[in-house]
């Protein structure tokens, strides 16, 4: 194990336990009030909030295969693109985001798209879900919190619409520059790939909807745990969860973004919500995530292997084999 790859676990399992630790430490300091909170379950809620997330989760795999299919000859249908990109988002538990993009790569290599392009469309889609992130945040900071004047919340609100607009118009000159960094990264050279505009829009059309769904979702969580709170509170769900998928991702030492994304959610749930809302929300939001995510991914492994979509990869590896 190289230098890159000891730090790079040493730095992933800091973070968890720090989580755990900070975790621990808040949980014990709010003892008391954890004991007095009445737990009960309503699973009407609970399966609300099931469903709710799992539609904003299948949104994932729709984004890929519309920039996937803008490449290929030979298009994707939505069995083969869930089944293809379920598979190799499950490595995402292990530190470093490079493994769901290898997994990818392995994948597609038999489709006729290069690994380059693949790495590209991960740098955009991200870049989509930063800017529709960046709306849910801002809208909620500046006009249900308020913590500027209203001209200048409008201001700012309006620039940042504006700035997205730029991306999408000239992304090939903006992603130019972003790149360098990226190449450093994953040691390639990355070329501005020409993406249709309309790929854009969609996919953050499609994000800005997944993202309610998320907001939904946790607010039913909220209920099916005996939280009560006031459907209002869904401007906050959406910054909290907004900014803690897009912290999880740039965090890609990470395992799932574990840790970072349960701290965020704390820290902004806190700001509207009482200390058990902030402590529990999150801790059940990620078990329920995995729970979903697991059952995602045994289905795309098992359509997958009905289907023969794994065959090329079981054929390299039995040959690398032999």
């Amino acid at each position: 194990m190289n230098l890159r790859n000891t730090l790079k676990y040493i730095s992933t399992l800091a973070v968890v336990a720090a989580a755990v630790f900070f975790f621990y430490l808040q949980f014990k300091n709010n003892s008391d009030a954890i004991k007095a909170y009445d737990f009960r379950i309503n699973f009407y809620y609970i399966i609300l909030s099931v469903i709710s997330g799992s539609f904003a989760l299948l949104t994932a795999p729709f984004v890929w295969r519309i920039f996937v299919n803008s490449y290929l000859k030979e298009k994707l249908n939505f069995t083969e693109s869930y089944v293809l990109y379920c598979a190799s988002a499950m490595f995402k538990y292990i530190p470093g985001k490079i493994w769901t993009y290898a997994a990818q790569i392995a994948l597609m290599s038999s489709k006729g798209i290069s690994k380059v392009t693949l790495l590209y469309i991960n740098v955009v889609s991200f870049i989509c879900l930063a800017f529709v992130a960046a709306v849910f945040s801002l809208y909620y900071y500046l006009f249900c919190v308020k913590v500027t004047d209203m001209g200048i919340a409008i201001f700012i609100f309006v620039a940042l619409i504006i700035v997205d607009v730029i991306f999408i118009v000239w992304h090939g000159y903006i992603i130019n520059y972003l790149i360098i960094p990226i190449n450093r990264i994953f040691r390639v050279e990355i070329e501005p790939i020409k993406t249709d505009k309309m790929i854009f829009v969609y996919t953050q059309t499609i994000y800005f909807l997944a993202g309610i769904l998320l907001g939904i979702a946790m607010f039913f969580l909220a209920k099916g745990i005996n939280m009560g709170m006031p459907f209002v509170n869904i401007f906050g769900f959406l910054a909290a969860i907004s900014m803690s998928l897009v912290l999880g991702l740039i965090a890609f030492f990470t395992v799932g973004g574990l840790g970072v994304r349960e701290g965020t959610l704390f820290f902004v749930l806190r700001q509207f919500s009482n200390i058990e809302a902030a402590l529990i929300l999150p801790v059940v939001a990620r078990f329920l995530t995995i729970i979903v995510e697991f059952f995602m991914v045994s289905i795309a492994i098992i359509i997958g292997i009905k289907l023969g979509y794994f065959n090329d990869v079981i054929k390299k590896v039995g040959l690398s084999d032999g």
